[in-house]
C-alpha cells in the first residue's frame, strides 16, 4: 500500500516540476526578447515605480500561468514564484501579459493570495519612446498593464485576478520556486534585472565632465570616469554586463568619441531622464567652477562640438529622436551643468541646419 501511493506523489512532484521548469525558461525567453528586440518599451518612469512583476503566458483561456517576482533594492529581484491569472473574459488574442505593480497596497493583496486587477478604468499604460517622460498624475495607476505579441509590445486594459499556483499558497517569495534549478533561476532573475535596465532612448541629455574629485583637472576617458563611477553606485547590469559608468558617450578634448554603458542600457546622468542618452564631453564649461581654465578647458572646442554633432545626427537618426527632446542637463536637473560656457543654442543650430542639408542631400 505504501509503494502504491509512492508512486503517483513521485509522478506529480515530477509534473509539476517540469511544469515550473518550462514556465520560468518560456518566461526568461520573453523577457530576453523585449530587451533586445522590441521597437517600444515601458517608460523609465514605470519601470523604477515597479515593485513587482508578473508575466503571464499567452493563452486564450480564462485561466492562465505566470509568474512573480518583487525587488529588494532597485537592482536585486527576489527568486520567482508561479501564479495563475483567471481572465473575467477570455482573451481576445493569445499574447503574453505584462502586469508592473507599483502601490504598496497592490503589493500586499498580491502576497495575501489575490490580487484584483482592473485596469479597465485607467489610460491605457503609455510606452517609450513616444511618452518616454511622464508627470506624476500619469502615474497614480496602482498597476500598469502590457500584451507582448508578434514582437511587438503595447498597452493593454485588464481584468481578473492573480493568485498562487496551486500546490504555492504558502510559498513566499524570498524562497521562490522550490521545483526548478538554481542556475534556470539565477537565467531567470538575470534575464529580469536586465529587461528593467533596458531602454529605447527618447532624447539625448548633454554634460560637461567637471573635474573629478581629487584630481583638480577633467578625466581623461572613459576608464578614469568607469573607475570614480563605481564609487559612486551607479552599477547596472545590462545584457548580462556590468557597466560603472553613467554615461553611454564621452568626447575627448580631441575629439575623439568613447562609448560608455549601451545605448539601449538605462542610463544614470540625470534623474528622471535616464531614458535618454547621456553624452558628456571632457571639460568644466562653467565660468563659476572654472574661471580661468585652471580645471581644464573653460569650453569645448571645434572638434568636439563637430564630433557631438556627427554623434547627435547618428543618434537622432538610429532612434527617431527629435531636436527638441536634446536637452543640457541644466534643462532638467537644479545644476549648472554643461555650463554657461557651452554654446548650446549655436550647438543646435548648426545640428539642425547640418542634419536638413544631410536630410535633403539627393541619393546617388
Amino acid at each position: 500500500m505504501f509503494l502504491f501511493l509512492v508512486g503517483p506523489f513521485a509522478s506529480a512532484q515530477a509534473t509539476q516540476s517540469a511544469d515550473a521548469v518550462a514556465l520560468l525558461k518560456r518566461t526568461t525567453q520573453i523577457l530576453t526578447e523585449l530587451s533586445h528586440g522590441s521597437a517600444t518599451a515601458v517608460p523609465d518612469a514605470v519601470l523604477n515605480r515597479t515593485q513587482c512583476v508578473i508575466v503571464i503566458q499567452a493563452a486564450r483561456t480564462r485561466l492562465r500561468s505566470g509568474t512573480t517576482a518583487c525587488r529588494e533594492t532597485s537592482d536585486h529581484w527576489n527568486n520567482p514564484v508561479l501564479v495563475t491569472f483567471e481572465r473575467k473574459t477570455h482573451a481576445p488574442r493569445a499574447a503574453t501579459l505584462l502586469i508592473f505593480v507599483c502601490s504598496d497596497a497592490a503589493v500586499r493583496a498580491l502576497n495575501s493570495g489575490s490580487l484584483e486587477i482592473q485596469t479597465y478604468k485607467y489610460p491605457v499604460a503609455p510606452l517609450a519612446p513616444k511618452n518616454a517622460i511622464l508627470h506624476e498624475h500619469e502615474l497614480s495607476a496602482e498597476v500598469f498593464t502590457y500584451e507582448y505579441m508578434g514582437g511587438r509590445l503595447s498597452g493593454a486594459r485588464l481584468q481578473g485576478i492573480v493568485r498562487p499556483a496551486r500546490g504555492n499558497e504558502q510559498q513566499g517569495a524570498d524562497e521562490g520556486e522550490p521545483h526548478a534549478s538554481k542556475k534556470i533561476i539565477k537565467r531567470y532573475v538575470s534575464s529580469l534585472t536586465s529587461f528593467f535596465n533596458t531602454i529605447v532612448p527618447g532624447g539625448i541629455v548633454i554634460h560637461h565632465t567637471a573635474v573629478l574629485p581629487d584630481e583638480e583637472a577633467p578625466p581623461r576617458n572613459e576608464r578614469q570616469i568607469d573607475k570614480y563611477h563605481a564609487t559612486k553606485g551607479f552599477e547596472i547590469t545590462c545584457f548580462g554586463h556590468v557597466y560603472h559608468v553613467a554615461y553611454h558617450y564621452l568626447i575627448l578634448a580631441n575629439g575623439r568619441i568613447q562609448t560608455g554603458r549601451p545605448d539601449r542600457c538605462e542610463g544614470a546622468h540625470a534623474k528622471g531622464y535616464n531614458s535618454y542618452l547621456g553624452i558628456s564631453v571632457i571639460g568644466d564649461f562653467d565660468s563659476r567652477d572654472n574661471p580661468k581654465g585652471e580645471k581644464g578647458p573653460a569650453q569645448p572646442n571645434e572638434k568636439q562640438i563637430a564630433s557631438l554633432i556627427r554623434l547627435c545626427q547618428r543618434l537622432m537618426l538610429r532612434y527617431h529622436i527629435r531636436a527638441n527632446h536634446i536637452v543640457r542637463h541644466s534643462d532638467i536637473s537644479a545644476t549648472r551643468c554643461p555650463g554657461n560656457r557651452f554654446p548650446f543654442s549655436a550647438f543646435l543650430k548648426k545640428l539642425q541646419r547640418t542634419t536638413f542639408k544631410t536630410s535633403n542631400r539627393p541619393s546617388e
